[in-house]
């Protein structure tokens, strides 16, 4: 009975450590990225570049991830998120700003750019200004900020007000962006947006860059593209984005942003690129 018990005990301490040992391993993998890809590759460029790739999440009917390549010299060349053609299909209905889906980024991304995580919010009857980004569309932010401080942005009060319209410094955001005071552009576990001074440009609205801040600070770029647009693309798009005078925190920035099709896997591409260091 005596030795029943001994092996008994035995048997329980090992599958106590084997779960220990597992769930420190899973986040030990996490936090170094072990489980992320990387591979070798040429770019659309042609360049040899390194692609560092976080952990695929599920999206409609497929799979969305975010990614960055690096060149030979250890510097940033893109960074973005891939649709694979299944992620276009099979879209949630009751979707939209309140539901973001967060995408890790691999820890070399947040190593050589600002970027903490990228947030992706799928929008099926678009969001506010009505009858300007009403229609269906990606929302792709791209966070200076921990997903921690994020989801710590509540929602617009009359207490939160002083947070919101606490704008950066003059120069700290591109002269040609604005935004408007009070509760318009004001969002919970994300910030205040700002929109180009000439929005009539992006009109009727395919894709537009939005930026953003709370209390103070430049936290976030967001690329926001219409489904259409990604279901139709064929050629590649890219455009360059206004960027402040200063920045608060030194690294490699990004000034363009480009959607673009790989015509062998059909997955759909939303990224940053051609890095500036500041």
């Amino acid at each position: 009975m005596k030795k029943k018990f001994l092996v008994g005990k035995i048997i329980l301490l090992i599958l106590t450590f084997a779960l220990v040992s597992c769930e420190k391993e899973e986040f030990t993998e996490a936090g170094n990225n072990k489980t992320y890809n990387e591979e070798v590759k040429a770019d659309s460029k042609g360049n040899l570049v390194t692609v560092f790739k976080g952990r695929e999440v599920r999206l409609g009917e497929g799979m969305v991830r975010s990614w960055i390549s690096v060149d030979a010299n250890g510097y940033p060349r893109e960074i973005g998120v891939e649709f694979t053609p299944e992620a276009l299909k099979g879209l949630p209905l009751n979707s939209g700003h309140e539901n973001t889906i967060v995408l890790p980024l691999h820890l070399k991304a947040r190593e050589l750019t600002p970027f903490d995580h990228i947030g992706l919010n799928w929008n099926p009857t678009g969001h506010d200004p009505q009858g300007v980004f009403t229609v269906p569309h990606f929302d792709v932010h791209f966070y200076m900020i921990s997903v921690a401080e994020r989801n710590a942005i509540p929602e617009w009060s009359l207490n939160s007000d002083a947070a919101f319209n606490n704008y950066p410094a003059k120069g700290h955001m591109p002269m040609d962006y604005i935004t408007l005071p009070g509760a318009i552009g004001a969002e919970p576990q994300m910030g205040k947006h700002w929109l180009p001074s000439n929005l009539g440009a992006y009109l009727p609205f395919s894709k537009i860059m939005i930026l953003g801040t709370y209390d103070g600070q430049f936290i976030f770029v967001e690329p926001m593209v219409t489904l259409q647009t990604l279901n139709n693309i064929r050629a590649s798009m890219e455009f360059p984005y206004s960027q402040p005078d200063f920045f608060d925190v030194p690294g490699n920035y990004p000034t363009r942003y480009n959607i673009y099709l790989d015509p062998k896997t059909q997955n759909r591409y939303i990224t940053l690129s051609e890095f500036v260091p500041r």
